[in-house]
């Protein structure tokens, strides 16, 4: 249980950088300030989702499992992502 739930977070926070990649996409945003500010903002969300979803996982299931779930599934999807993006 503790590596599905370390798993779905490292999904969650994966997939809210997505998301606010592809909305820095659609929006054509081309100014340097703009783009710091809304990965400052995408940084301070992740953080703030993770830090609370590991908090009740942790006081729930076995803390060491959940972490080290979260930590390796969230560094395979982002060499996943690496991959893909070599041409």
């Amino acid at each position: 249980m503790e590596i599905v739930v370390g798993g779905l977070i490292a999904l969650m926070n994966q997939g809210l950088l997505y998301w606010r990649m592809q909305q820095l996409k659609r929006k054509n945003i081309m100014d340097p300030k703009q783009v710091v500010n809304l990965a400052r903002i995408s940084l301070i969300e992740r953080l703030m989702l993770v830090g609370i979803l590991l908090v009740f996982a942790m006081q729930r299931l076995d803390p060491l499992s959940v972490i080290l779930s979260f930590f390796i599934i969230n560094l395979s999807l982002a060499f996943y992502k690496q991959c893909q993006l070599k041409p």
